[in-house]
């Protein structure tokens, strides 16, 4: 998928207490954050380098 793609401060939010309602931990939200701005990557779960 291409082009630039932004999540909101309030869908941001809402996907974290969404994670947390299902058995996620906060650590894992912070990941899933992460990992859909492109910061970290999934297969490995390391930070990419910029």
């Amino acid at each position: 998928m291409k082009g630039e793609c932004s999540m909101t401060a309030l869908e941001a939010s809402r996907l974290i207490d969404w994670l947390k309602a299902h058995g996620h931990t906060d650590e894992e939200a912070t990941q899933c954050i992460k990992c859909i701005a492109g910061v970290l990557d999934p297969a490995t779960g390391e930070s990419k380098k910029q």
